[in-house]
């Protein structure tokens, strides 16, 4: 029944990589293709009792998925002047970065997916669990 749990969590992790991929194509994150290649299965333990799943990739990678990156730093006190319309016109500065949502929305909509498969998995080995006992009371 662990083969069920490990099973599944190894082609959830590989579906993670390959959405995530698919997202950075579609919204054409891809200027050196550095962080489609960077995103990665990482250390992966399937031990019972104990399953953890972790993912590389490049750390501005989330800085993309937020929209936030040069410019953007934590003692500016809430000032982004950098953002406003008139700012950016006077210093040539184009658009103010967009986010571009590869990561979290992914991520938070199949980690629900996960729970409830996991959650199914384990409810089918407890009922297994219960058959065989009484499976044993009638022998």
């Amino acid at each position: 029944m662990q083969d069920d749990q490990s099973l599944y969590l190894r082609a959830w992790r590989d579906k993670m990589i390959q959405i995530w991929q698919d997202r950075l194509d579609l919204l054409g994150v891809h200027d050196t293709g550095a962080l489609r290649r960077s995103v990665r299965p990482g250390a992966t333990d399937l031990t019972p009792g104990k399953q953890n799943l972790t993912f590389r990739f490049l750390q501005y990678g989330i800085y993309v998925d937020l929209g936030v990156g040069n410019g953007y730093r934590h003692d500016n006190g809430g000032d982004l002047q950098f953002l406003g319309k008139a700012y950016r016109a006077l210093h040539h500065m184009g658009r103010p970065r967009e986010r571009r949502l590869w990561f979290n929305r992914s991520w938070y909509i199949s980690v629900e997916v996960l729970k409830r498969h996991m959650a199914a998995i384990l409810g089918d080995q407890f009922a297994g669990a219960f058959d065989n006992l009484t499976d044993r009371q009638r022998g």
